[in-house]
């Protein structure tokens, strides 16, 4: 190789190495019109291979490349399925998967990565169906009970979802419930539930607990006001086996309450003196917004269940169903 071809290959070799890395030292500096001799020469390609050496990728193939900060590249990887690189402050970065939550399934394939809820909706408060939060109830836990006069066709059978408590007319002045026993001790009964047929004026779906000895029943819900609004309620009822006609009722009424026809959460809790009543849009944050005193108009706590109340003042015969979706009761 002659003079002008040694020159020539070094001046290619250092532009390449200019282009790949900013900084590569050369033992001798070849100038024009200067003697070439075969040892400086072959020292600077030597410089300019370890150079090129250092700048080359690094890893296995499908690595991914990182500055090493001395002008070179480090890798990791190659990533394998659903790898992500996650950084980590004053280091490099990892490779690793996402890690997946309550009520999350992460399926990671070539190339991409699914994330889902794990069959059932919610979870963790999302929405009213909390999915974590329902027990599907099953009509032979429950006795249906009704007023003297029950509603026409008064039923409480199972469904796909849960338990439906129906009645395919509704009538002045009478009641139906779906009861068990309540538990020794203290409790705490949680439904989710949703009211399908006429409100006006006072229909309420809602939950009971009935004296069994002295035929007496309360109940707390949510019910129409009138025509146009509704409310929620504290109800009283006696006669028959308690669910005949009202005694007096409480209500509280605000804007922001929900509709009977949309699915709410209730839940009434006896702690030894008080019965709460709370409800809830999603199954997990529960608002109180009845206290009273247990003893003040039952001497039993005996029965408990879901029950829909349709009060002297109704305007409709329509047939109606109290879809419970959910339904549990534990000891405290």
């Amino acid at each position: 190789m002659d003079k002008k071809r040694y020159l020539i290959s070094l001046a290619f070799l250092l532009g390449m190495v200019d282009a790949a890395a900013a900084a590569c030292t050369v033992p001798s500096q070849i100038v024009n019109g200067g003697v070439v001799d075969s040892t400086p020469v072959m020292g600077d390609f030597n410089a300019v291979a370890t150079c090129l050496s250092g700048t080359a990728p690094a890893g296995t193939q499908n690595s991914i490349q990182l500055d090493n900060g001395s002008g070179g590249f480090s890798a990791v990887g190659p990533l394998t399925d659903g790898q992500l690189l996650i950084g980590s402050t004053g280091a490099s970065p990892n490779a690793t998967t996402l890690t997946a939550g309550t009520g999350i399934a992460i399926a990671n394939s070539p190339g991409s990565i699914s994330i889902a809820t794990t069959g059932v909706l919610g979870g963790g408060g999302a929405d009213w169906l909390n999915g974590t939060a329902v027990v599907k109830p099953t009509a032979a836990s429950f006795v249906l009970q009704t007023s003297t006069t029950p509603p026409t066709g008064a039923a409480i059978t199972s469904s796909s979802r849960g338990v439906v408590l129906s009645t395919s007319a509704a009538v002045n002045g009478t009641a139906m419930m779906a009861e068990m026993n309540v538990p020794s001790g203290h409790w705490q009964a949680t439904m989710l539930g949703v009211y399908t047929g006429g409100l006006s004026d006072y229909s309420m779906p809602s939950i009971a607990v009935r004296d069994a000895v002295n035929n007496k029943a309360i109940e707390f819900g949510v019910s129409a006001n009138g025509a146009g609004d509704y409310r929620f309620d504290y109800f009283i009822t006696s006669g028959g086996i308690g669910l005949n006609g009202r005694v007096n009722d409480t209500m509280s009424q605000d804007v922001g309450f929900p509709q009977p026809a949309q699915a709410i959460w209730q839940r009434l809790t006896y702690d030894g003196t008080n019965l709460i009543w709370s409800f809830s849009r999603d199954g997990e944050f529960f608002i109180p917004a009845y206290s009273v005193s247990a003893t003040a108009d039952l001497t039993n706590l005996s029965k408990i269940g879901p029950a829909v109340i349709f009060p002297p003042n109704i305007r409709q015969t329509w047939p109606a169903a109290f879809q419970v979706l959910s339904w549990k009761v534990v000891s405290l």
